[in-house]
C-alpha cells in the first residue's frame, strides 16, 4: 500500500510539472495571461534567474517542440492509467490485484517519463546554457533539492506529532508552502 501511494506522489508531481511545462507553452498562442516565460510562470523564474536570452528561450522552445510527440503518449498513458485507477477504486472498492497491475504500469511509465525529462534537461544544459548559466542552474537545482528536503522533514515531523495540527496549515507571510 505504501509503494501505491508513493507511485500515485511521484505520478502527481510529474503530471503537475507537464501541465505547467505544457501550459507555459501554449498559453501565448491562446492569448492567456503572461505565462511562459514570462516572469511569473515556474518557467520565466528559471529563465529569469538564469538570465537567459531571447535567442536561449527561443531555442529552448524548438527543442521542446521537437521533444513535444514523444512526451505526450507517455502523458495520455499515465492519465488513461489514472483513470483506470480512479474506476477500480470507485465508492470505495479495492482489489488488490487490479490496483497493484495499474500502480505497476504506472510506475513504468513515469520512469519513461522521467528518462525523457532528464534527457531533454541534459540537452538544455549542454547546448543552450553557457558555463555561468551551468554554474546558476547547479545551485538552483541545490536549492530545490533543500526545499524537498525540508518538505520531507516537515512531513514526518507532522507525521510524529499531531497535537497542533491546524497550527502548522495556517498561511504564513513567507513566500514558501502553506504551514511553513
Amino acid at each position: 500500500m505504501k509503494r501505491i501511494a508513493i507511485w500515485s506522489s511521484v505520478a502527481l508531481l510529474l503530471v503537475a510539472t507537464v501541465i505547467i511545462v505544457s501550459r507555459a507553452d501554449g498559453a501565448g498562442r491562446h492569448g492567456r495571461g503572461r505565462r511562459g516565460w514570462s516572469h511569473y510562470g515556474p518557467l520565466g523564474y528559471v529563465a529569469h534567474e538564469l538570465n537567459l536570452s531571447d535567442a536561449q528561450k527561443s531555442q529552448i522552445k524548438s527543442m521542446w517542440e521537437a521533444e513535444r510527440p514523444t512526451v505526450k503518449p507517455l502523458v495520455q498513458e499515465l492519465i488513461s492509467e489514472s483513470k483506470e485507477m480512479v474506476s477500480v477504486t470507485a465508492q470505495g472498492s479495492f482489489d488488490d490485484g487490479k490496483v497493484q497491475a495499474i500502480a505497476t504500469r504506472q510506475g513504468e511509465t513515469i520512469a519513461r517519463l522521467l528518462v525523457e525529462k532528464e534527457r531533454f534537461k541534459s540537452k538544455i544544459y549542454t547546448t543552450v546554457l553557457n558555463p555561468e548559466q551551468r554554474t546558476k542552474a547547479d545551485e538552483l537545482q541545490k536549492k530545490w533539492h533543500s526545499r524537498l528536503d525540508h518538505v520531507a522533514a516537515r512531513i514526518g515531523a507532522v507525521a510524529n506529532d499531531t497535537t497542533d495540527l491546524p497550527g502548522r496549515f495556517r498561511r504564513t507571510n513567507s513566500p514558501g508552502l502553506v504551514g511553513e
